[in-house]
């Protein structure tokens, strides 16, 4: 199989890098740790090869971190965003909120 994500050390500060073998883009991973540079571009190859897989994983932890997720809507969402919002700035979120019925997430 070959590697989408491939990890490399920098010599200048020893700091891992990860580069995308397809784009050729390279990224800091901000760390010198051998062991969690190597979990981290794992994480990024193992998401590349079974994309479904890790889209459970993710509701699964969304679900252990917040049990309301599968019920939320919408517009409770929006609800909450609204409150951080003041002045005209939440007016216009406000009016927003108003012009369109907003449904379920529908995270199942």
């Amino acid at each position: 199989m070959i590697r989408r994500f491939i990890l490399y050390r920098r010599k200048l500060g020893g700091t891992f890098y990860v580069e995308d073998t397809e784009t050729r883009k390279q990224e800091s991973l901000g760390t010198k740790d051998r062991a969690e540079a190597t979990s981290l571009v794992n994480a990024r190859n193992e998401s590349v090869r079974q994309p479904q897989l890790n889209l459970q994983i993710a509701k699964a932890y969304l679900a252990g971190t917040d049990s309301g997720v599968s019920n939320r809507t919408w517009q409770q969402a929006l609800d909450a965003i609204v409150e951080t919002k003041s002045g005209s700035t939440q007016d216009r979120w406000r009016g927003r909120r108003k012009r369109r019925r907003w449904t379920s997430f529908a995270i199942a």
